[in-house]
C-alpha cells in the first residue's frame, strides 16, 4: 500500500524525519507492507531548498501546495509556534488529511478544537513527538495501557531544566553557570525563559492530561513555577536531606477533580526520577492494575524525535484512526488547597530568640515542623535556617511565609519547595 505525505517544516526535526525515512524505508515496508512516499516538502525559508535537493524531493515555500494536493494523504506539521501552524493544521484537517505534529504549545492551547475537527472530518491526529521526544509515552498509554487507570503522573519533561539542576549538583556551580553551559551546548536558547520558567513542561502536562484523563485544561488554571529562584544552597541542603531537586509535571486524579501542577520538587534519592541525568526526560505513571511504570529516554533532538514522528506516520498509514478520547468533566484543584510536606529555607539573623519567632508563626498557622537545622553560626549576621514540615496546606504555608518574611530578623524572600511522596 502506497501512502503519500507532505512535510511542512525543514528544521532539526523535519530533517531528522527525512533521514529516518530514507534510512529505514525498506525496514518499514518489510514490517508493515507500507510504501511511504514523501511527495513534497515545504519551508518558508528558501535556503532549505538545499535540504530538499539533498533528498531529491520537490520543494515549495507555499504550504498550501501540500495542503491542497489531492494526492497527499498525511500532512506533517513541524514548524512549531501558534501561527501560522494553527491555520495550516486546521485547513489540512478540513481538507480531510490526517495530521502528524510535534507542536506541544499549539496542542496545549487548541487541542480540543483540533481533535474535534479531526473527528468531524474522519481523519487522525498523531502527536507522539509532542511529549518526551523519542519516548513512546503516547502510544504506551493509548494502546499498551488502554485497560488501565492512571492515578498519578510525575514527569521530568524538559531536558534543559533537568540539565541545569543536574550540573548544579554534580559540579557545585550556580544556576547561571549551569545555564550558560546549557546554552553553549545548544540545549538552551539564548532566551531560555520557556524552559526554565516551566512553560514547556506545562504544555506537555496539558497533553498528558488529555491523554490520561480526558481534559484539556486552561493553561491559566495550572499552577506553574520554574527553577530560576533555586540556589546552590538549596541543591546542597536537599542532598543532605537525601533528596534531589527536579522540575516536575504532576497530575493526580481524585474522583471528580484533577491536581495539575508544574514546579520544583524535592524527590527522594531512592526514587528513579531523582537520578535522571543531563538533558534526559522521564515519566513515572502510577496505574491500576499495571502498577508503577517508568519511561526514560531522550526528550529532544532531531534524530530521536524523528522516531516518534515516523511512528505516527506508520500508525495512520496503516489505517489506525489514532487516539481520540471522550472528554471528562473534571475540575482543576486550586494549588491553595493542595497538601504537601515542604522544605523551607530562611536567611535569619543569628541571635537569641530568632528561631522561636519563626516557629511561633508556623505553629499559629497549624504547621508542624519535622526537622530544623541552622547551617552555620555567625553571631549577628544572617545565616541559613532549613526546616522540613509535616503535611500542610499550601495556603497556610504561603500565609505563614509572608509573615516570616516581614520579620526584621529575616532577609527575604525565603525559599519554599514542595516535597512529594513518590
Amino acid at each position: 500500500m502506497i501512502k503519500k505525505i507532505g512535510l511542512i517544516g525543514l528544521g532539526t526535526v523535519g530533517q531528522g524525519v527525512l533521514r529516518t525515512l530514507k534510512k529505514n524505508s525498506s525496514l518499514i515496508t518489510r514490517r508493515t507492507s507500507l510504501d511511504i512516499k514523501i511527495k513534497k516538502v515545504c519551508d518558508a525559508n528558501r535556503s532549505k531548498g538545499k535540504v530538499a535537493k539533498e533528498f531529491s524531493l520537490p520543494f515549495t515555500t507555499n504550504p498550501y501546495k501540500i495542503i491542497n494536493d489531492p494526492d497527499i494523504d498525511i500532512v506533517i506539521e513541524l514548524i512549531g509556534g501558534i501561527e501560522p501552524a494553527y491555520s495550516l493544521i486546521r485547513d489540512s484537517l478540513k481538507n480531510k488529511k490526517s495530521l502528524v505534529t510535534a507542536n506541544k504549545a499549539l496542542l496545549a492551547k487548541n487541542g480540543k478544537t483540533i481533535f474535534n475537527l479531526a473527528a468531524k472530518n474522519d481523519v487522525s491526529v498523531g502527536f507522539e513527538a509532542s511529549v518526551c521526544g523519542a519516548i513512546p509515552i503516547i502510544k504506551s498509554v493509548s494502546e499498551g495501557l488502554i485497560g488501565c487507570q492512571v492515578d498519578k503522573i510525575f514527569g521530568i519533561l524538559n531536558g534543559t531544566a533537568n540539565y541545569i539542576l543536574y550540573k548544579m549538583e554534580k559540579e557545585n556551580i550556580s544556576f547561571q553557570k549551569a545555564l550558560t553551559q546549557a546554552q553553549e551546548k545548544g540545549l538552551a536558547e539564548q532566551d531560555p525563559t520557556f524552559d526554565i520558567e516551566g512553560g514547556d513542561t506545562l504544555h506537555k502536562l496539558c497533553i498528558l492530561s488529555y491523554l490520561c484523563y480526558g481534559i484539556w485544561p486552561k493553561l491559566s488554571k495550572v499552577y506553574t513555577e520554574g527553577i530560576t529562584k533555586l540556589s546552590l544552597l538549596d541543591i546542597t541542603y536537599a542532598k543532605e536531606l537525601k533528596y534531589r531537586i527536579k522540575l516536575l509535571a504532576i497530575a493526580k486524579r481524585n474522583r471528580n477533580s484533577l491536581d495539575l501542577r508544574v514546579h520544583p520538587v524535592l524527590v527522594p534519592q531512592r526514587h528513579p526520577l531523582s537520578g535522571i541525568p543531563l538533558a534526559y526526560n522521564a515519566v513515572t505513571l502510577y496505574t491500576h492494575p499495571a502498577g508503577e511504570l517508568l519511561f526514560f529516554g531522550e526528550g529532544a533532538g532531531g534524530t530521536p524525535t524523528s522516531s516518534s514522528v515516523v511512528s505516527d506516520i506508520v500508525t495512520i498509514a496503516s489505517g489506525n484512526k489514532g487516539f481520540a478520547r471522550k472528554e471528562e468533566d473534571l475540575t482543576i484543584k486550586d494549588i491553595k488547597e493542595v497538601e504537601n510536606q515542604y522544605y523551607l529555607r530562611c536567611m535569619i539573623q543569628d541571635r537569641p530568640g530568632a528561631l522561636a519567632k519563626i516557629t511561633k508563626i508556623l505553629a499559629l498557622s497549624d504547621i508542624s515542623i519535622l526537622s530544623v537545622s541552622q547551617k552555620m553560626r555567625s553571631r549577628g549576621k544572617f545565616v541559613p535556617l532549613v526546616m522540613v514540615t509535616h503535611e500542610a496546606k499550601e495556603k497556610d504555608l504561603k500565609k505563614a511565609m509572608s509573615k516570616i518574611d516581614k520579620l526584621s530578623i529575616v532577609k527575604s524572600p525565603s525559599q519554599l519547595i514542595r516535597i512529594e511522596k513518590i
